[in-house]
């Protein structure tokens, strides 16, 4: 369940506004994600903030803001997970004191993860959490180029207790994967410890409906064949002053409905 998570609880802060700028120029994207989580419990909470990076992603800013205190980090050089549960309020084994960041390799699966620990988040507060990416696009078997949203960004809107369950049989075979199946949840909350492994393989799934607002500008310098998306309804609006399609601006065409991530598949001329 990667995301803004409670570290007492191991669930997640519910997710009240996503908004994703991004920009593809060439094969680079760049792309800032804003999110807004709330606090509803009435009393003060850890919150560690968990991130998946896409193959070749690189981390170029993060920034949360809770009530006026600012929360920059300096991302430290990734590291390997070498043991399935970390600690976050101690500086060993690669775990992280509070308002520090980490990127974190899992060899098993060859991704890498930021973690930041927000520290104290006061009850009914709201946080900011901005996280700036850069990354280089490869090319599919047909030439064009995928852009997809980051799942923390676009989770899943709890439903139903019966299409909850319905995931549970696979989390739990995941869970055996990584060897996090030691012990129960509220094992691991007396050793005061985290699986990031079996967080990770948690479905992000929000608890209410939120605010998604996703813009990709696309750029030169090749001409543009045609842009689709796979998952929903898109708009293209070209600047009616130029003269090439080298420059467009995708949006959603209609509400974001919680179901999936946003694809978009970009076709150069000539491909």
């Amino acid at each position: 369940m990667p995301g803004l998570i409670s570290k007492a609880k191991r669930s997640a802060l519910p997710l009240s506004v996503s908004d994703i700028t991004s920009c593809v120029r060439g094969y680079t994207l760049a792309m800032t994600a804003s999110m807004t989580y709330e606090n509803i419990e009435d009393h003060p909470i850890e919150g560690i903030f968990i991130y998946p990076l896409e193959e070749g992603a690189v981390v170029v800013g993060f920034e949360a803001m809770i009530s006026t205190q600012i929360i920059t980090v300096q991302i430290k050089d990734k590291a390997k997970i070498d043991d399935c549960y970390f600690d976050c309020c101690t500086a060993t084994n690669g775990a992280l004191q509070s308002g520090s960041g980490q990127v974190l390799l899992d060899e098993d699966l060859e991704r890498r993860v930021l973690v930041v620990n927000l520290g104290v988040i006061p009850p009914l507060e709201t946080v900011n959490v901005l996280v700036s990416t850069s990354s280089e696009l490869s090319t599919l078997p047909n030439g064009g180029i995928r852009v997809t949203s980051p799942p923390v960004c676009t989770p899943r809107v709890q439903r139903s207790i019966k299409e909850e369950q319905a995931f549970s049989p696979s989390t739990s075979r995941k869970r055996d994967k990584h060897h996090c199946a030691l012990g129960s949840h509220e094992q691991m909350a007396l050793s005061g410890q985290l699986c990031l492994a079996w967080l990770l393989e948690e479905e992000s799934i929000n608890s209410i409906d939120y605010e998604f607002n996703f813009q990709l500008e696309i750029r030169g310098p090749y001409l543009l064949a045609g842009v689709e998306s796979p998952s929903h309804a898109i708009r293209a609006d070209a600047d009616p002053s130029a003269r090439s399609a080298t420059s467009i601006l995708v949006t959603l065409a209609d509400k974001y409905t919680y179901d999936c991530p946003v694809e978009i598949l970009i076709y150069p001329s000539g491909v």
